[in-house]
């Protein structure tokens, strides 16, 4: 290092932040993206479910619009960069990696369908008594 160099802390400190708040939209947009794409696969089979009158329609349908309300909020600094710049922030060496991303939302709408179908199809889970084991004691 060069003796009439000085390491400036600020200068550091602020290249630090533009480039971790770039990798952030950036990342955060792609993976909004892919989640956006999955929650409308979701919704189509449970429009397709529910129109055939199935009972896994309609939990579906609402997986899919929670889904993509998250997605589409996390997505909201890479629409505003959009926006303004026209690109996403340049990131230098990322690579999308879509199979990562997909299979990340796949392991969250797997979580989120069956939480939504629990409470659609067993609503009230926490009005049950814990007396079944005592009533079944009393039975014996």
């Amino acid at each position: 290092m060069d003796s009439s160099e000085a390491f400036n802390l600020q200068e550091t400190i602020k290249a630090i932040q533009q480039a971790f708040s770039a990798v952030v939209v950036h990342v955060f947009f792609d993976a909004g993206l892919h989640g956006l794409c999955l929650a409308m696969v979701v919704g189509v089979i449970g429009y397709v479910l529910r129109s055939k009158g199935k009972k896994q329609g309609k939990p579906l349908i609402n997986v899919c619009r929670k889904l993509a309300v998250f997605c589409l909020a996390i997505m909201v600094p890479g629409f505003v960069s959009l926006l303004m710049t026209h690109s996403l922030p340049p990131v230098g060496v990322y690579n999308v990696n879509s199979l990562g991303f997909i299979c990340f939302w796949n392991l969250v709408v797997l979580f989120i369908c069956a939480e939504e179908m629990n409470h659609q199809f067993f609503p009230g889970g926490d009005s049950h008594k814990d007396s079944d084991l005592a009533s079944s004691e009393a039975h014996s």
